[in-house]
């Protein structure tokens, strides 16, 4: 007994075991694999890098922060929230989307370019609530201002 490929049926279409339909990185489809790829480790390394600037960014935000300085800490954490927590939320939908766009043998380098972008808004997103609890944070602390 020997393995062979299925013979087809007159009526029906060419099978993928017979246009050779056997790899998730067929050559016609390379660069949008590369693309894909590239722009999903982007998005990831931009992801980590927004965590780790977030996280010292806090810390130091919220370090000369209490209630006697009228000051809440919380839009420091909601900015940062907002910021790592949809970069990561949006990368991992890019990345089961895209996965799903090469099982059924789609292109999918736009999928990971718009979330790409949506990932790069919602940083920018945190990083204006964030500026804006600092602002407000240095607006209601000392402040000396004179009038002539």
């Amino acid at each position: 007994m020997t393995w062979s490929a299925p013979e087809p049926s007159p009526q029906s279409s060419p099978s993928a075991w017979e246009r050779g339909g056997t790899t998730l990185f067929p050559p016609g489809k390379l660069a949008d694999r590369i693309s894909t790829v590239l722009l999903l480790v982007f998005g990831a390394l931009l992801t980590v890098v927004a965590a780790v600037v977030a996280v010292i960014a806090t810390i130091s935000a919220t370090a000369s922060c209490d209630a006697a300085a009228g000051c809440s800490p919380g839009g420091f954490f909601g900015g940062a929230a907002i910021a790592v927590g949809g970069a990561f939320v949006i990368g991992v939908a890019t990345v089961v989307l895209a996965v799903g766009a090469w099982i059924r043998r789609r292109r999918s380098w736009w999928i990971a370019a718009i979330g790409f972008v949506l990932a790069v808004a919602c940083i920018t997103w945190g990083g204006v609530v964030f500026a804006g609890a600092a602002d407000g944070a240095a607006s209601t602390g000392s402040s000396s201002s004179t009038t002539a």
